[in-house]
């Protein structure tokens, strides 16, 4: 990409408050950092250095040495310097490439970077010639730094969890849906929750943790083995019902399935079912622990198995080399490992049941195996080819009527000596009960202590406070709720916890956070259904529990995780929220997907006492926001500019519909290229409100002001809440858009009216750029009494809106039609990144002026009728009245609105 192309929008929207020019929303406002008065029309260095900071570009391209958390390329010593781009051609940073660069940094991609998760706003519109001409001056002022300072990329640095940390799930090479456990004296195994396999164990570090989340890079961002690998397990289901499987179990039989984790005392304990062939199921749960036996550790595999009126045979291991026959005695297997990363000799042991023994199948084998990569993640899965000669160990565990529990012992021995010892010692013990762990207290942490007085922003209307958070709970906000008691349940992206705020709605500097969950994947929603907690992880709808009341939850259920997760770091997954008869609706993320993932880019619906799930609707690229509206509860979610959508968008959801984007499976392959648009949005976000937009809540309550019913919008990269009133005509859900609120202490990603009448705004930023300096963020917005004058309502009529005032108007100003500014535009549906405004005559980068031909005003002065001529559906209506004074001669708050007009009542274009 170009050095410009990731400039980041950091300006704020102008406007927010009473008396602002006539389209304020259109007037860009610079971050914090004051730019000279003179920097549109004056030309040097030093307003360049200003512009740099201003407009955001500090965030993204780094002047020192080091890259450390920036994703564009440095601009120190760029100047001359040769630039090649992804469709092989090259140019030399110069002047005009440099020119080029800032004002339209879309035009060519610059090797090594991606465009796709940036929404650039129009450069060319919003800097100055001088300006340019400063920046310019500027980067070309940036000398290279000595060599030892300037060469090589930034280190990547993973995260790793803490050594207390139960589980971890991860996408990991063998699994995307992995599940990494630490056993202690640095030996750790990976889960596989899909084929409910143990798929790695190893001795090390632990797991090296990657992506945005938590290394601040795109790539790479499937999680690695830190650490020497004790031996690996094929992809196959591991359990099988009665005779040894006659081919290899790549396919999850009916009614095998992933239930839970249950962690007390810091022990995982996994809980998956294995179908039976008349229909029902054996419930396993598994545990794993270390112990030294002889010179080595050895690794239990504890198995408590419900009544089964079948055999089970369990595959134990599969490793290339030969059986060590010598060794074999009763319930233990040896496997002389001859592959070149091993050479050595694995044990393997059960004991716990008169029954057990061993069955061993040995060799040529020739088989399949998916592997996870940074790059196939999208471009298709990676297989690699298994061949040699393997030996299997499969366990026999005979019919039993009632639960049994067995051990599978795993021992890594280098040479023969180490084995005779440890088959003594596994010969003497016999399985014991568990000694559960004390269950630790819930890690609770007090508002950190401050002299400093809250930071209050916001305006006279809308007062807004930031919590003061502590550092070590890094509250990245991916989804909150209520319970019923008004405590505050927040979900964190990086950390993938989630955190009690206790006395949420108290003053913002005496809340209690306690730690309620921890092991997540990356959870992007969180919802409270009688005061149970419900989180939307990566791959999963997971249900909360707290079972043995100590204040933190031991127990995570899955619901359902029937929806394709390819483990790139864009394969989101948001929600949930409940409809009006009571099901789930989680929406995954399309973008960075492919056709073969089930369900990429669907709102998928899930029964909460089945878990069954089933497709809604499907096309949404980065649905970044759900909620519901109105008395049925209809489903609505925002959309974010890409290709395919022109810009962001709340759409309302119906069953069956395609919303635009690229449809994976189970929609037909031919329509992945070219998706359908088969239902428009109820409201678009015009860019300069919305490049990125986020969480929706419903105002529904009195108490903050006067537009109790309306929709509440966020909006990430700006750090800002829009207004959205919506309303329904011909049965289509269409409305209006303003500005809100803006002064959020971070990038506003959750939105959550609490009980006490007041908004809440949850903050998250990493790796992707925002104007607000706050990485996690919780502000509280507070109505003041104070009445705003707006807007309030705005109803299509058949040739023009009637619009409603919180206040009345005056009306020697509202009778002029040389006050108001009506037009038109709209937005193609195209495989092109975002989409220009198109007039009625389909010009580009136009929009299509309207005369106001007729005003009426109500007697009582609250209502307005414009009529409005060649009004015409499919466009969006952008209405302006600067010269509107209420009674006591004040302008709008807001001065302008886009109206998105779907249908006019009675019909007709």
């Amino acid at each position: 990409m170009r050095y410009f192309n990731k400039l980041c929008a950091l300006f704020l929207l102008g406007g927010f408050g009473p008396g602002a020019p006539a389209q304020p929303e259109e007037q860009p406002v610079m971050t914090s950092y004051t730019l000279p008065e003179d920097s549109r029309t004056t030309v040097s260095i030093e307003n360049g250095a200003a512009l740099y900071q201003a407009m955001g570009c500090a965030t993204c391209h780094a002047i020192s040495g080091s890259q450390e958390g920036k994703i564009g390329p440095t601009l120190r010593g760029v100047y001359g310097k040769s630039r090649t781009f992804i469709d092989g051609s090259a140019a030399t940073a110069d002047d005009e490439y440099l020119r080029e660069s800032i004002v339209y940094p879309t035009r060519r991609t610059l090797q090594g970077f991606d465009l796709q998760d940036i929404n650039m706003p129009p450069y060319h519109e919003m800097l100055t010639g001088p300006q340019v001409e400063s920046l310019l001056l500027f980067i070309k002022s940036l000398e290279p730094l000595p060599q030892e300072e300037s060469d090589g990329e930034a280190k990547i640095v993973a995260m790793f969890d803490p050594p207390d940390q139960p589980f971890r799930r991860a996408p990991m090479v063998r699994s995307s849906r992995s599940i990494a456990i630490p056993l202690g004296s640095g030996v750790h195994i990976a889960f596989d929750s899909k084929r409910m396999r143990t798929h790695t164990a190893w001795k090390g570090k632990g797991l090296a943790l990657y992506g945005p989340t938590y290394s601040n890079t795109k790539n790479p961002h499937i999680s690695q083995v830190d650490g020497e690998v004790l031996w690996h397990n094929p992809p196959f289901l591991p359990w099988s019902v009665g005779n040894l499987p006659s081919q290899d179990l790549f396919e999850v039989s009916a009614g095998s399935d992933f239930k839970a984790i249950e962690a007390k005392g810091g022990d995982a304990v996994l809980i998956y079912q294995v179908g039976l062939p008349r229909g029902d199921a054996v419930r396993i749960s598994e545990h794993a622990r270390v112990e030294r036996m002889g010179e080595a550790d050895t690794i239990i595999r504890r198995f408590e198995i419900g009544p089964s009126e079948e055999d089970l045979r369990f595959l134990a291991h599969a490793e290339m080399g030969v059986v060590g026959d010598r060794f074999t005695m009763g319930q233990a297997v040896v496997i002389e490992r001859n592959g070149t990363q091993y050479g050595d000799l694995l044990l393997v042991a059960a004991r716990g049941h008169d029954g057990l023994s061993w069955e061993v199948e040995a060799g040529q084998v020739e088989y399949e195996e998916a592997f996870l990569s940074d790059e196939n993640t999208e471009t298709g899965r990676e297989f690699r080819t298994v061949s040699g000669h393997e030996v299997r160990a499969f366990l026999k565990v005979p019919a039993h009527e009632t639960a049994i529990t067995i051990e599978v012992l795993s021992t890594v021995c280098s040479e023969e000596p180490m084995v005779a010892k440890a088959l003594d010692e596994i010969g003497n013990k016999r399985i014991k009960p568990l000694s559960p762990k004390p269950a630790a207290k819930p890690k609770i942490v007090p508002s950190p202590r401050t002299d400093r007085a809250t930071p209050v922003t916001g305006d006279e209307h809308y007062r807004i406070e930031s919590f003061s958070l502590p550092s070590e709970v890094d509250l990245l906000v991916g989804g909150m709720d209520w319970l019923s008691n008004g405590d505050l349940a927040v979900c964190t992206w990086a950390r993938g916890e989630v955190w009690i705020l206790e006395n949420a709605t108290g003053p913002v500097d005496e809340v209690r956070y306690r730690r309620f969950a921890r092991g997540l994947m990356e959870p992007l929603g969180l919802k409270v259904v009688d005061d149970t907690i419900y989180v939307v992880q990566k791959g999963e709808l997971t249900r909360l529990s707290d079972t043995d009341g100590d204040g933190e939850a031991d127990l995570q259920e899955c619901v359902n995780d029937d929806w394709g997760f390819s483990g790139n770091y864009h394969s989101y997954a948001f929600g949930p929220v409940v409809d009006g008869e009571g099901f789930f609706h989680v929406i995954t993320c399309g973008h960075r997907s492919r056709w073969d993932v089930p369900y990429a880019g669907w709102d998928v619906r899930i029964d909460p006492i089945s878990g069954e799930l089933s497709g809604f609707a499907k096309g949404f690229r980065v649905p970044n926001g759900m909620g519901v509206v109105g008395p049925d509860r209809d489903v609505f979610a925002t959309d974010n500019q890409g290709t395919w959508i022109g810009v962001c968008k709340i759409n309302h959801i119906e069953r069956g519909k395609s919303y635009g984007f690229r449809n994976s499976y189970p929609e037909p392959k031919e329509l992945w290229d070219n998706p359908p648009l088969e239902k428009m949005p109820a409201v678009w976000l015009p860019y300069h409100l919305a490049p990125s937009a986020s969480g929706i809540t419903t105002m529904e309550t009195d108490e903050f002001g006067p537009f109790n019913g309306q929709m509440l919008v966020g909006d990430f990269q700006f750090g800002t809440v829009l207004r959205v009133y919506l309303e329904k005509v011909n049965g289509v859900w269409q409305g209006a858009v303003w500005p809100f609120a803006k002064g959020f202490n971070g990038p506003v990603n959750r939105l959550s009216m609490g009980p006490d009448g007041r908004l809440y705004a949850g903050g998250c930023r990493r790796t992707w750029p925002a104007a607000k300096p706050q990485e996690y963020s919780l502000d509280r917005v507070t109505y003041t009494g104070s009445m705003p004058f707006e807007v309030e309502r705005v109803h299509a009529l058949a040739e023009g809106f009637e619009l409603t005032f919180t206040e009345p108007i005056d009306a020697d100003t509202a009778i002029d039609p040389r006050g108001y500014a009506v037009s038109q535009f709209n937005y193609r549906h195209h495989n092109s990144y975002g989409s220009p405004t198109f007039d009625h005559q389909g010009e580009q980068d136009r929009e299509t002026e309207l005369p106001v031909s007729g005003i009426e005003v109500s007697e009582d002065g609250k209502r307005l009728m414009l009529e409005i001529e060649n009004l015409r559906t499919g466009f969006v209506t952008k209405v302006s009245a600067p010269a509107l004074r209420n009674a006591e001669g004040e302008a709008l708050r807001q001065q302008s609105f886009y109206y998105t007009l779907n249908e006019k009542p009675g019909g007709g274009r």
